[in-house]
């Protein structure tokens, strides 16, 4: 089947980008200018506020939030120290194995230790720093001063030598042996570090050294526009839905790229000769006047990502809920029976689901914690079959993930790094007709919810006429029953109901604000008169009780 790389950027504003293996979709990147993502991006930014109390700063990159940078996220070198010091707290930090860089993790602790936020950095101060969490509901970006720019077989470090190496992830010692010779080849300047990727165990030693060669050539660059700019600025953008291709995706097993602009295709061109990628697949320009994915036959899987039932080709299925702590995925036999023996049939489906369950993360790009529940199995050997599939799955992954084993409920917990926003931040929001939990009411505690709303007009001890403003298709179906249970409760004023085709935003019925301010008013006279006040004997003992336990904790 061939590999094929689609990428639409038809709309100025927005890019798709999709990869199929046959039909299969296995890769998703969208990007748009109102929801453009900042991960990653470095700028010049000033300080506008240093805060003692948290032992942080605020720092205005030119965004509407000011983004947070702890302490020890900052960088010695823009400490207002003398010179000398700084020296000495550096230029021993290069680590070859475990134990120096344990030994440097201590150092680095006990330098931050000696001085506080507010001595050394300070209001106005220009830095350097890059996103490492974009923004989030009222929450700034968080930020750091080490800077680190990701090619697609090292990681560069420009202003850190504590942290390079070889990564713990490739533990075969051959592969270690022949990547850190390479590494320790690289005669790297003082100060400056290089982490050697997973993906260097199958590239050639050529294709690493043109990697860390354009890292060296970028970092040129940002130095060389920092030194031009004046802060706030933004400096580089270093992910790219259009770098991400050229870096990130397997570029030698693909067969063909096809763009449907040329903007975008010389764009990506220039890509190409930086960083070492397939010479020899096919990059074809669309010019039909059919959108390129229908043309294709693929379906654009923007609005398909966040269906809760995914099916398989067994006839199971996932559901994923997505929730603020957590997301949780089900697995489900379905209509998969074809196994005679229950047990085989929870571990084939339990295997497939793996698959998906690793496809859908990447395409959804979820991040946190992630819950599976799996079909529950009888055999030992069969939880470790499942455990090892799903760890084989996600060691291809690029964020961060730390799995634990399948419990004796059937649960497995899988904690991944976020390494950008998930298709539920990017093209989701809170419904507003359900306060985003994705239920509705019932006629039962809409009904309730009425009565509620009348018994408490009772109390304001008025003769008037009260106005219900409500939805007309609901008081159509449900009259009869609404006006037997309004005259139920025998009122003295009127109550009269007025039918709306319009007006009522993701509500059934509503008050005017004014009556409701007066029933919250006469609900808060009423508590103060009720609640009776401690006697003097209380307020006693209840002082004995707060100053015993104050003693017991001291």
């Amino acid at each position: 089947m061939s590999k094929r790389i689609f990428i639409d950027g038809s709309i100025n504003s927005e890019l798709c980008i999709i990869a199929t293996d046959g039909q299969e979709i296995n890769y998703f990147d969208y990007s748009d200018d109102l929801i453009a993502s900042k991960k990653n991006n470095i700028y010049l930014g000033i300080v506008s506020r240093v805060e003692p109390s948290l032992q942080a700063a605020f720092i205005d990159f030119g965004s509407e939030k000011k983004a947070f940078l702890p302490f020890d996220e900052i960088h010695p070198s823009y400490f207002k120290i003398p010179h000398n010091e700084k020296l000495i707290e550096t230029k021993d930090d290069k680590n070859n194995d475990a134990e120096e860089e344990k030994q440097n993790r201590k150092n680095f602790l006990s330098f931050y230790r000696k001085y506080k936020i507010q001595d050394v950095i300070k209001k106005d101060q220009v830095l350097l720093i890059q996103i490492v969490k974009e923004e989030r509901g009222t929450k700034g970006a968080a930020i750091t001063t080490f800077i680190s720019l990701p090619g697609r077989y090292s990681v560069l470090l420009p202003n850190n030598s504590s942290n390079g190496g070889v990564s713990k992830k490739i533990s075969n010692p051959l592969d270690r042996k022949r990547l850190k010779k390479l590494h320790d080849g690289f005669n790297l300047p003082d100060g400056m570090s290089i982490i050697i990727r997973t993906n260097a165990i199958s590239a050639e030693d050529e294709d690493i050294i043109a990697d860390f060669n354009y890292l060296r050539k970028l970092w040129t660059k940002i130095r060389e526009e920092t030194l031009k700019s004046k802060a706030p600025k933004l400096i580089s953008e270093l992910d790219t839905p259009i770098i991400k291709v050229a870096r990130d995706l397997n570029q030698r097993s693909v067969d063909e790229i096809i763009f449907s602009d040329l903007k975008t295709m010389k764009e990506y061109k220039k890509l190409e000769s930086e960083f070492s990628v397939n010479k020899n697949k096919k990059i074809t320009h669309y010019k039909e006047k059919l959108p390129l994915f229908e043309s294709f036959g693929i379906k654009n899987p923007i609005n398909s990502l966040s269906e809760e039932n995914i099916y398989m080709k067994s006839g199971g299925y996932l559901v994923i809920n997505p929730t603020e702590a957590l997301t949780s995925i089900d697995i489900n036999s379905g209509r998969s029976t074809s196994e005679k023996n229950i047990e085989i049939t929870a571990l084939n489906t339990n295997l497939e689901a793996c698959e998906e369950i690793f496809k859908q993360v990447q395409l959804r790009n979820i991040a946190g914690l992630i819950v599976i529940d799996f079909i529950d199995m009888s055999i030992n050997g069969n939880n470790n079959k499942v455990e090892r599939k799903i760890k084989e799955l996600f060691y291809k992954d690029r964020a961060r993930v730390q799995l634990t084993k399948i419990s004796q409920f059937g649960l497995m917990e899988i904690s991944r790094q976020r390494i950008g926003q998930s298709v539920y931040e990017t093209f989701y929001k809170k419904c507003e007709c359900c306060n985003g939990n994705g239920l509705r009411k019932t006629k039962s505690i809409i009904f309730h919810n009425i009565i509620s709303l009348i018994k408490n007009l009772n109390s304001l001890d008025k003769t008037d006429e009260y106005e219900i403003q409500i939805d007309k298709i609901f008081f159509q179906e449900n009259k009869v029953e609404l006006i037997k249970r309004v005259k139920a409760l025998k009122l003295k004023f009127d109550v009269k109901f007025i039918e709306l085709e319009e007006g009522l935003i993701h509500k059934v019925f509503e008050i005017d604000k004014k009556v409701l301010e007066l029933i919250n008013s006469k609900s808060k006279e009423n508590i103060i008169k009720n609640n009776i006040p401690e006697t003097n004997s209380e307020k006693s003992y209840r002082r004995k009780i707060k100053k015993k336990s104050i003693e017991e904790v001291t």
